[in-house]
């Protein structure tokens, strides 16, 4: 991967790292991610729309994958809400985006392109890390930490991660290679998600008990963060031939949370959560400089 590429997804953790702890700060998951969806669709239409109907970067199969995409991060999003009703953010996040690390490196390896033997380490690294992460002592290294009533959901929520992340990916590689096309790409695949994740939320009795007194205030800016984050690496997808490693470097978001909310919350296990940030760190470094 070149400087660039790491740079700008680098770039993309930390908007992904602020977005989440916004939503974590409002304990209201369910309510809040609607709200960010509907926020981007009303913010970004004019701009995206008017752009694209003057361009036309988007082929109809780059719509058919934004439009296939937007369905499934309608059900991540929904997927995510609901492992949050049972188990904490720092259990559920990591492991939710730890298993498509290692979903889409063998992806690749079906599309081709082939990673070299360095690369599957840093790949596991980062795995690995990401399920340490949640933990508060390396005592509670066990089964019942990542099978539970939250299992199904975190599954869910990681299998629409790898359908959406091969659907970008194969619509990066058609279209025209530009960060504009890539904003515009982003945008209506956010704006798709919007309704779906709705009915969803209405279809499933979806409720949250502090939803009453969440406003916008923090919904908005979330909003600005999420796009922008998915832009970065919705571009970084155009400029590298290997959807895996963006995937794994989009994990550091992971070790900018944890630190944050040592710093934030206050919270415990720092041993354990420290060396999974440490093997997220190393893994990324062992990818960055010799994954090809």
């Amino acid at each position: 991967m070149s400087l660039f590429v790491i740079f700008i997804v680098l770039g993309s953790t930390v908007m992904h790292a602020g977005w989440n702890l916004l939503a974590r700060y409002e304990r209201s998951e369910t309510i809040f991610y609607g709200r960010m969806l509907v926020a981007i669709t009303l913010l970004g239409f004019v701009p995206a729309i008017g752009s694209e109907i003057v361009t036309r970067s988007l082929s109809p199969v780059a719509w058919i994958c934004a439009i296939t995409s937007g369905l499934f991060l309608a059900v991540y999003f929904l997927a995510l809400a609901r492992a949050f009703e049972s188990l904490d953010f720092t259990v559920v996040y990591p492991v939710a985006r730890a298993l498509p690390v290692i979903f889409i490196a063998f992806i690749d390896v079906l599309r081709e392109r082939y990673l070299t033997a360095i690369g599957w380490l840093g790949i596991v690294l980062v795995a690995a890390g990401c399920f340490l992460v949640p933990l508060h002592s390396f005592r509670d290294i066990a089964p019942r930490r990542y099978f539970n009533r939250a299992t199904m959901w975190m599954l869910i929520a990681a299998l629409s991660t790898v359908a959406y992340t091969l659907l970008d990916k194969i619509a990066a590689e058609i279209v025209q290679q530009d960060p504009a096309t890539a904003a515009r790409y982003g945008y209506l695949t956010f704006a798709v998600a919007a309704l779906p994740y709705l009915a969803l939320v209405r279809a499933t009795r979806a409720r949250n008990k502090n939803s009453n007194s969440m406003g916008w205030t923090l919904a908005v800016p979330a909003a600005m963060l999420s796009f922008g984050a998915y832009w970065l690496v919705l571009w970084a997808y155009q400029l590298s031939p290997y959807a895996s490693y963006i995937v794994a470097f989009r994990q550091f978001s992971i070790v900018i949370g944890a630190i944050l909310a040592f710093i934030l919350y206050k919270e415990q296990g720092v041993a354990v959560r420290l060396t999974g940030a440490l093997s997220i760190t190393f893994g990324l470094v062992l990818i960055g400089g010799w994954g090809r």
